[in-house]
């Protein structure tokens, strides 16, 4: 009875991370992907799900300023793979951690768009990620 509790947990987890998305976009293993805020990406073949939760910090240095430092773009990630594992991941652009670990798998957080520009704000829906899922080799 616990185990069909537990399939019961999953399929309901990834039909809610589809729903929740304002769209389900497709993504291959070890080919960048872009990611809308608020958008899931099903990792085609691998059973895993992403969703671009959030940017919560964006320190990044405007690209019409001259810094002494890069600055920072911290953003939120909900997992989901088919053990029912469901977790929230941080990932920065110049801070550790950029990539994360995930069953067989590590996320990379490759860029946060668009650029900051000095003068201007960026709205959260404006707000996109370029990632990368690869295939971690057995050890």
């Amino acid at each position: 009875m616990n185990q069909r509790f537990k399939y019961i947990f999953v399929i309901l987890g990834f039909i809610w991370l589809c729903v929740a998305s304002t769209a389900l976009a497709k993504a291959v293993i070890d080919k960048e992907f872009s990611l809308g805020i608020g958008q899931t990406a099903n990792i085609e073949g691998e059973k895993l799900v992403i969703k671009f939760k959030a940017v919560l910090e964006d320190s990044r240095c405007p690209i019409n300023v001259v810094c002494v430092w890069a600055g920072n773009g911290k953003v939120e990630f909900e997992i989901l793979d088919i053990d029912g594992q469901n977790k929230t991941v941080t990932l920065n652009t110049e801070e550790e951690p950029r990539v994360t670990t995930l069953k067989g798998h590590t996320l990379k957080l490759i860029s946060l768009n668009p650029p900051r520009i000095d003068g201007v704000s960026i709205s959260p829906g404006d707000y996109s990620v370029k990632l990368l899922v690869e295939r971690r080799s057995p050890n």
